[in-house]
């Protein structure tokens, strides 16, 4: 495998992530004295533009258009939102992000801010990663001390307040909306759109939301050149990603690999492949939300791909062997959804619990063709009906399930 240029991870292991001097000697803040210095939040954002990045966070959209979106507002007050709330099981990219190098995240946070007119930023953190956020705390601390942040940022006219707020750990607040409402006091369930949060978002202000992955891309970018970003991974997926390596491989940990690379290299060659003994049976890719990629997906490219069969989503990807049960994971999924499930609309609120329902029976073989028959009727209003899309996420992988292995699945019942 040859040597892949590290973006994310490049300081992992190498510095003390607790010391901003460490991570000043190892090229930190560079980029954001090269903004203070030498350029405009409208150049900024062109190199951003440029270098083609998308959204990490699952939806891909270019994190560009979202900045000059925000940027193009004209009003004074502002805010920028790094989301970290990552909720999902089997993904901890954005955690392991913050515990490994904070000050690049920080970094991050401070010249998006500064691109899109910010005055106060927030770090939308999980409430369960208490490490995180108090290392996070510490750096955010650290960097005042250096006048990164401030009222006059490396003694320039930008100013900047950074505040971490530590949400619930609900998954829908992962959803930009929610999260919101959140940080606003009110109820953690999305709002109808438009109007969308770059034109009115947190307390009726324009407000960028970000993923913490995507905004660990911008010290880079503005750094080497958007140029220089979009020469890595894929023409539709420039750059790297951290992927999330678990189930049935000998090597589970996140790694970085570049975008547009195939589920079977990442599988091979980053998780050391398939355990001894153990035969491939298929991979969810996006964690529980994500799709089931078969033996005849191994070499589809993992990229932001609006066409994409298999979207990429989170990077969580799950391999499954053989000697798996079906029935467990179709009620863990089954059951998360109808835990995570905010309750604003009733085809979600209902039709996650009698999933789960079922999940139960069919695990217990106690499934009955009326369950049968309900099944596909649920799943079809959970995909179409929905308020947002947690709906669409229930079903998607039970669905595939059900269309793949219904041998497997219905060989218990009575």
């Amino acid at each position: 495998m040859e040597t892949e240029i590290k973006i994310i991870t490049q300081n992992w292991g190498r510095i003390n992530p607790q010391s901003i001097d460490e991570y000043i000697a190892a090229g930190g803040y560079q980029a954001l004295f090269k903004f203070i210095k030498e350029m405009d939040p409208e150049i900024a954002v062109e190199e951003i533009k440029t270098s083609g990045l998308c959204g990490r966070g699952g939806a891909g959209f270019p994190t560009g258009l979202k900045l000059e979106s925000v940027q193009k507002e004209k009003v004074t007050e502002k805010y920028f939102i790094c989301n970290l709330d990552e909720s999902e099981p089997g993904t901890y990219k954005d955690r392991m992000i913050a515990e490994n190098d904070p000050h690049m995240l920080i970094e991050g946070i401070i010249i998006a801010s500064l691109i899109v007119g910010a005055k106060k930023a927030f770090i939308y953190i999980n409430g369960n990663y208490k490490k995180s956020a108090e290392i996070l705390e510490r750096a955010v601390g650290q960097a005042k001390q250096k006048v990164f942040l401030g009222p006059a940022i490396l003694h320039s006219r930008y100013g900047l307040e950074i505040e971490i707020f530590e949400g619930a750990g609900a998954y829908i607040c992962g959803e930009e909306t929610a999260l919101i409402n959140s940080i606003e006091g009110k109820r953690g369930e999305p709002r109808m759109r438009p109007p969308f949060p770059t034109q009115s978002g947190l307390f009726g202000k324009p407000t960028a939301v970000n993923n913490a992955e995507t905004i660990a891309n911008i010290p880079w970018i503005i750094e080497n050149g958007g140029a220089e970003f979009a020469k890595v991974g894929s023409k539709k997926s420039p750059g790297t990603k951290l992927f999330i390596l678990d189930g049935a491989v000998k090597n589970r940990d996140v790694v970085e690999a570049p975008l547009g690379i195939t589920l079977k290299e990442l599988i091979d060659n980053y998780g050391g492949g398939i355990y001894a003994g153990k035969e491939f049976w298929f991979a969810q890719v996006g964690g529980s939300s994500g799709r089931l990629a078969l033996e005849k997906d191994l070499e589809m490219k993992l990229e932001y791909d609006r066409e994409a069969k298999i979207p990429l989503g989170s990077g969580a990807i799950l391999v499954v062997d053989k000697m798996a049960d079906i029935h467990e994971l179709l009620l863990s999924w089954a059951s998360f959804f109808r835990r995570e499930s905010c309750g604003k609309c009733v085809p979600c609120r209902e039709g996650t619990f009698r999933l789960w329902e079922i999940a139960k029976r069919l695990r217990d073989g106690e499934i009955s063709d009326r369950d049968k028959a309900a099944i596909e009727d649920i799943l079809w209003t959970l995909n179409n009906t929905t308020f947002c899309p947690l709906g669409k996420f229930a079903a998607t992988a039970f669905g595939d399930a059900l269309q793949y292995f219904p041998k497997e699945i219905y060989k218990l019942s009575k």
